[in-house]
């Protein structure tokens, strides 16, 4: 958005005291202007109020939230007091009733038809019920993107990005290794990953053969307990947050995304980049992503016996995924840049403020 020319201001909603994020490091050494929003976690009227005078002192034209915090905070206020907001929906993850998380996405979905625009990543999403109560015209589909492989890795070394953890690299050469990369939680369905790993190596005797899972989060102590029982404690390495992770794909053998939801996910474009095997379940956009198995393998979720034996072709060395990742390459580079997607957000904005003009 700034090689187009507009002014962008990251807000970043956290705790009172909390300092700078990942996120909010990660923004600013990409040159970008970063605000700190430090507020409680608590959809009071002092917090709107505290948010809502950060806003205006911020100067922005659009509001764009990613999420349902920014969403509830502002998206039930009056357009008069908050001006013209737009949020992207990434996915909805299907918590159990009456928790707070569900509470808070029930909420969140009652403020989307009171936005000027809500955002899809991917076309399966207008399927959702959610989405379809809202009124016509209100959503529009701008498809996630990513700049090219080469470029992304420059940027890399221009903000000094740590090198991958060496026992994360040795662990890589040590063997062939499949990666997968995602927040250790449930709806990743690694634990599922695991079983299939195991019994993958067991009936193609690829004892060789080992499973990094690059990420941090709430199942870690389940999958390592996981990990010891199956007695795999040598050949898959749960090595927590690696900043840009996928650079471990450049000596692996495949990529395998095992998650039993997604939206759009950008870890399996980044992926495609690397033209490696790729194996994952067909959830959300991936199907339409991966050209209905032209450019991996799918699978459905939760499936440990489907799970397995594509594991297992990729461990044969099946001739026919050579072929599909480079389908798989020249889908990501043809039609999820991140070019396209930011000439599309700035139609968007555009049209808004043209609209909105035109109204006052």
């Amino acid at each position: 958005m700034q090689r187009l020319g507009h002014e962008m201001i990251i807000g970043n909603i956290n705790d009172p005291g909390a300092p700078p994020s990942e996120f909010e490091v990660f923004a600013a050494r990409c040159g970008l202007e970063v605000l700190p929003v430090r507020i409680p976690p608590r959809p009071t009227p002092g917090v709107v109020r505290s948010l809502l005078r950060i806003v205006k002192q911020a100067g922005a034209d659009i509001v764009h939230s990613h999420g349902y915090k920014a969403d509830i905070l502002l998206g039930l206020l009056p357009r008069s007091l908050r001006g013209p907001m737009v949020t992207t929906a990434h996915g909805w993850t299907y918590p159990p009733r009456f928790t707070m998380l569900w509470l808070y996405q029930a909420v969140d979905r009652l403020t989307l038809r009171r936005l000027d625009k809500v955002v899809l990543v991917a076309n399966h999403m207008l399927a959702v019920q959610a989405v379809r109560k809202l009124p016509a015209g209100k959503t529009v589909v701008i498809r996630n993107g990513i700049p090219p492989l080469q470029e992304r890795l420059a940027d890399q070394a221009r903000r000094g990005v740590e090198p991958i953890p060496d026992s994360l690299a040795a662990f890589v050469r040590s063997g062939p290794t499949l990666v997968a990369i995602g927040r250790l939680s449930l709806e990743k369905g690694f634990n599922v990953l695991i079983d299939a790993f195991a019994a993958a190596r067991r009936a193609g005797n690829a004892q060789d053969w080992q499973l990094a899972i690059a990420g941090e989060g709430p199942q870690r102590q389940a999958l390592e307990a996981q990990v010891a029982q199956l007695g795999l404690g040598d050949r898959v390495s749960l090595p927590g947050y690696v900043d840009c992770a996928d650079r471990v794909l450049e000596g692996a053998r495949g990529f395998v995304m095992s998650s039993f939801t997604e939206g759009l996910p950008l870890a399996l474009l980044e992926a495609m980049q690397w033209r490696v095997p790729i194996v994952a379940t067909a959830v959300g956009a991936i199907p339409a992503i991966l050209n209905r198995g032209d450019g991996g393998l799918l699978v459905p979720p939760r499936d440990t016996v489907a799970l397995t034996a594509a594991l297992g072709k990729v461990m044969s060395a099946d001739e026919t995924l050579a072929q599909k990742a480079n389908v798989a390459f020249a889908t990501v580079a043809a039609e999820y840049s991140s070019t396209r997607m930011a000439q599309e957000y700035a139609a968007l904005y555009g049209a808004i403020l043209d609209s909105t003009r035109r109204a006052g």
